[in-house]
């Protein structure tokens, strides 16, 4: 073979192999496309903890290019969040006035039309089941006995606040108001940060510190789902459904969204048959 012709078998070997390389290239290119997925941050009331993560499992399963973050809290808390600017992109409070304010806000907070309550509730009075329990809080079998003398700590949530920061704490003091013994019991009240707080307050049976005074806490006030989850708890009595407002979880997707479309789809998810069951079937709420 000639300088020549060698010279030319070079430059053809060299021309050949990066087609091919080019070929591969677009070969990886379209047989690899690059998925996106999309994140959508959903603040929530934390009474929604269990069922919202068993609905988030079956809604990514169906929706595998969404993956859903939530943020559990107290509704007051999660308010004063999005207010100082928290990416949230879906609210679910357990009261309409933590909505009220994002929606009345000048300009709306919230997407026009976005607004919904997804599910219900009750509010009920608990006690520990697990020993050694307090003589006062075994006898227990209303929410009036909360005045008895033998019963020392009660823990309800946080209703302080302009919206309340707790929902539940706003909603068991409206039903001890209504039977006229809230202000008796205000030297008991022990106010925890969020209703699973009151939860865990009562099932451990906990010392705390009230108006400078340790007291044990022998009962508590929180949501029936809450209640529902517990083998340490047992439910002492239902308050009516006039004693309080009505107890309900609205949902408004925020105007600060990049993922509007996204943030409907998971909107509707919520009220449609498949969550709805895992609400009301699996973890006791009520349809709304």
């Amino acid at each position: 073979m000639t300088l020549m012709n060698r010279r030319r078998f070079i430059a053809w070997i060299a021309t050949a192999v990066t087609s091919m390389m080019l070929v591969i290239g677009f070969q990886f290119v379209n047989l690899s496309p690059a998925s996106s997925v999309t994140t959508l941050n959903v603040y929530a009331a934390v009474s929604l903890t269990n069922a919202l993560n068993a609905i988030k499992t079956q809604y990514q399963s169906a929706n595998p290019s969404v993956n859903v973050v939530y943020t559990f809290g107290a509704s007051g808390t999660l308010l004063s969040q999005i207010q100082a600017g928290a990416p949230a992109d879906i609210f679910i409070s357990a009261a309409t006035d933590q909505i009220d304010v994002l929606q009345n806000s000048s300009p709306s907070k919230l997407v026009s039309g976005s607004r919904k309550n997804i599910v219900r509730n009750r509010l009920v009075l608990i006690a520990p089941t697990t020993p050694p329990v307090s003589a006062g809080s075994a006898a227990l079998t209303s929410f009036n006995g909360l005045t008895n003398a033998n019963i020392s700590g009660v823990a309800i949530g946080d209703y302080t606040g302009t919206p309340p920061v707790v929902p539940a704490g706003n909603y068991t003091k409206q039903v001890l108001t209504s039977r006229g013994i809230f202000s008796t019991l205000t030297p008991k009240l022990y106010l925890a940060s969020n209703v699973r707080n009151v939860l865990t307050a009562v099932e451990n049976k906990a010392s705390v510190t009230i108006g400078g005074v340790n007291k044990t806490i022998d009962a508590g006030a929180v949501y029936k789902t809450d209640a529902a989850i517990s083998n340490k708890v047992r439910v002492v009595q239902t308050a009516l459904t006039t004693e309080s407002d009505p107890i309900v979880y609205p949902l408004g997707i925020l105007t600060r969204t990049t993922v509007l479309t996204t943030a409907q789809s998971f909107s509707n998810y919520l009220t449609g048959t498949t969550a709805q069951n895992i609400f009301r079937n699996n973890y006791g709420f009520l349809a709304p």
